[in-house]
């Protein structure tokens, strides 16, 4: 009779007295060592496809220079990194426009100018003599950029249409305090001016959130380079807009009959931005904020004194000293289409 056998949950059970196959038996040889074997194989292969192909892809691709010096290096231990080069002028990187506001915010003021003016009543211009002039106290404001300290002042840079005309000037600082400023000198050609305040007059917690601005080269500005300006739009307290370098060296040719090379800017410079910084991407000071065109079918462009033009006038006029007694009158306006005073 032949000899049965069962398979139970994979185990085979022979019956009683019957031996199991011989190992040798070539039919039960354990399986594993043949996948294992053919597992090391294809890796083997796979391995000698892929060098192939990257040394035949290497050997049509053109070689870069220094192969030699770079292979030397690396037989050496040393590491080289090599960067491909391009066509393009290199890439400026520098902080976004809320670092830059963060580090330019404490380096710049807003500026209050009361003026005496004459200003003629209109309801007395049809009398004798076209009516009595009066005098009568008038507010502007301005911006400022905080340019130096020297140990007892802080000195002030601006726009000498903001301190025009003054009988007293006052300095907002970045934590609102208010301080009286004494002007130090201007030049209206220019259209530059300098104040001061004591060191002494500022409490210590104004000491400790203001800054004196970096300075940078207005000469290695590039059109096309982003900008940002700050100052104190519209007198509402200090503001930040940003934009690009529209133009440089463009001549424009003031009320006054002067005429000056601008850094031309489509960032908003609106009134009581004059005398405001304009800064390049490293928060840097690249210009002073001074004018705009106006007019209904003009937008976006705003004047800045290139900085590196009046550095040396900036520092002459810090050693001035002006007495702000006295009236003067400024009764002067114009519409239109027309280069017009940021302020």
């Amino acid at each position: 009779m032949k000899q049965e056998r069962s398979l139970i949950d994979g185990c085979q059970i022979y019956p009683h007295g019957t031996d199991p196959p011989h190992p040798r038996n070539k039919r039960n040889r354990p399986r594993p060592f043949r996948r294992l074997a053919c597992l090391v194989l294809s890796a083997a292969l796979f391995g000698g496809v892929a060098a192939g192909a990257f040394y035949g892809v290497g050997r049509l691709l053109p070689q870069a220079e220094g192969t030699d010096s770079g292979t030397a290096a690396a037989s050496s231990g040393t590491v080289v990194t090599s960067l491909a080069s391009t066509s393009y002028s290199s890439t400026r990187y520098g902080m976004d426009v809320s670092d830059i506001a963060a580090a330019a915010l404490p380096s710049v003021v807003a500026i209050t100018n009361i003026s005496v003016q004459e200003v003629r009543s209109y309801f007395n211009r049809f009398g004798p003599n076209g009516g009595q002039a009066q005098l009568q106290e008038t507010t502007s404001c301005g911006s400022g950029v905080i340019i130096a300290n020297d140990g007892t002042y802080l000195y002030i840079v601006t726009n000498a249409h903001v301190v025009e005309n003054a009988t007293t000037l006052s300095v907002s600082f970045v934590d609102n305090a208010v301080y009286e400023a004494q002007l130090c000198g201007a030049d209206e050609e220019a259209d530059l001016a300098v104040l001061k305040v004591a060191l002494s007059d500022l409490s210590n917690d104004t000491l400790s959130q203001i800054a004196v601005i970096a300075v940078g080269d207005s000469d290695a500005l590039e059109v096309g380079e982003q900008v940002v300006a700050i100052g104190n739009a519209l007198g509402y307290g200090q503001s930040v807009t940003t934009g690009i370098v529209s133009a440089l060296n463009r001549s424009l040719t003031n009320e006054n009959g002067t005429t000056s090379t601008y850094i031309q800017t489509d960032a908003a410079i609106n009134p009581g931005n004059s005398g405001g910084a304009l800064l390049n991407l490293d928060g840097e000071l690249i210009g002073i904020n001074t004018a705009k065109l106006s007019d209904t079918d003009v937008e976006g462009m705003g004047y800045a004194i290139p900085i590196s033009d009046v550095a040396d006038l900036i520092a002459q006029l810090m050693t001035q000293t002006t007495d702000l007694s006295g009236t003067s009158s400024n009764t002067a306006q114009q519409s239109g289409w027309m280069y017009r005073p940021a302020v």
